[in-house]
C-alpha cells in the first residue's frame, strides 16, 4: 500500500513539476511549488517535501522577472538554432534523395523518402515548440 502511495505521489508530482517548470512568473513558480509541497506532505513524503522546500527557497532567493525573461529568451534562441539544424538535416536528405532518384536506385529512393518524412516531422515539432516559446516570451515582455 505504501508503494502505491509513493507511485501515486510521483505521478501527481510529475504533472505538477512540469507545470511549475512551465510557469511564467516567479509568483507562478512559487505557487506551483507550494502546491507540490502540500501534496507531498499529504502523502508523508518527507524527502520530497525537503527537496521542494529547498527549490522554493531557491526560487524566492534568485527568481526575478528579468531572470525569467532571460531564461525565456535563451529557450527561444536555443530552439531557433535547433530549427536551423533541422532544416539543414532536411536539405541534406533532400539532396541525397535527388541523387538516388537520378541514379534510379529505388531502394535508396525509398530509404531517403522515409528518412525525409521523419526529418520533416522532427522539423515541424521543433517549429511548434519554437512558436510556443516565442508566444511565452512575448507574453512575458508585455
Amino acid at each position: 500500500m505504501k508503494k502505491l502511495a509513493t507511485v501515486l505521489t510521483l505521478i501527481l508530482s510529475a504533472g505538477t513539476f512540469s507545470a511549475a517548470h512551465a510557469a511564467q512568473s516567479c509568483a507562478d513558480k512559487s505557487a506551483a511549488l507550494q502546491k507540490e509541497i502540500s501534496i507531498a506532505q499529504q502523502y508523508g513524503n518527507t524527502y520530497k517535501v525537503a527537496g521542494l522546500k529547498k527549490a522554493l527557497a531557491e526560487v524566492k532567493a534568485h527568481c526575478t522577472n528579468s531572470s525569467v525573461l532571460a531564461d525565456a529568451q535563451k529557450d527561444v534562441n536555443k530552439l531557433e538554432k535547433k530549427v536551423a539544424d533541422k532544416r539543414e538535416d532536411v536539405s541534406e536528405v533532400q539532396a541525397d534523395l535527388k541523387q538516388a532518384q537520378a541514379k534510379g536506385d529505388q531502394k535508396k529512393v525509398a530509404k531517403y523518402q522515409k528518412k525525409l518524412a521523419e526529418k520533416q516531422a522532427d522539423l515541424r515539432e521543433v517549429q511548434q515548440e519554437l512558436s510556443q516559446a516565442r508566444a511565452e516570451l512575448a507574453k512575458l515582455q508585455k
